[in-house]
């Protein structure tokens, strides 16, 4: 069914140049609070398209998260051919700095993408000894650096990506794993 007026119509709907990639992620999907492993096969400023194994249904809102190029909110729009379609819902800012992550992506591969703070970090300022997860837990940490925007906790605990926790008295999201522990965003700035 993948006719010409069928592909033009999906170009026109996008309104963005999709990128091809191949880019390994994760796929949050907060109405069932479950975390998907996923491929994503193409990106643009607008949305992205994605392989799962087990798809959310459509005009599901959904997190995805993108190594070295960040957090998206959206929304799943089409189930093609294996291809689930996602359009993001994002301000003009997070576009535009995608855009440029996608020009770097281009350019020099991966290497070219950084994510470059936006908010300056600190070493922790605060005595911080445990966090707690989404099921209640509290699970030891150290915080190791912490800004308006998140913090980086050393923990041997590894909730999740995308489950919400809580720190002191602020709920975050977390965003990545790394060697000594998690990366945590703040739900306040979850929305941009």
């Amino acid at each position: 069914m993948g006719s010409k007026a069928q592909l033009a119509q999906q170009a026109e709907q996008r309104g963005s140049e999709r990128v091809l990639v191949r880019l390994a992620g994760k796929l949050f999907v907060p109405a069932e609070e479950i975390t998907l492993d996923c491929t994503i096969i193409n990106l643009s400023v607008g949305g992205a398209g994605i392989h799962c194994s087990e798809p959310p249904p459509l005009d599901c809102f959904v997190v995805l998260y993108i190594d070295k190029f960040g957090r998206f909110e959206g929304v799943t729009t089409r189930y093609i051919e294996g291809e689930l379609g996602l359009k993001f819902v994002c301000k003009e800012a997070k576009r535009q700095r995608l855009e440029q992550d996608l020009a770097a992506y281009i350019s020099d591969g991966m290497t070219g993408v950084t994510r470059l703070r936006r908010h300056r970090r600190d070493a922790a300022p605060v005595q911080i000894e445990y966090f707690t997860m989404g099921d209640g837990c509290e699970a030891p940490c150290k915080l190791m650096d912490i800004s308006l925007q998140g913090a980086l906790l050393k923990t041997k605990a590894r909730p999740a990506i995308g489950e919400i926790v809580q720190l002191g008295q602020t709920r975050g999201w977390v965003v990545r794993h790394h060697d000594e522990g998690i990366g945590v965003q703040f739900q306040q700035n979850f929305e941009g």
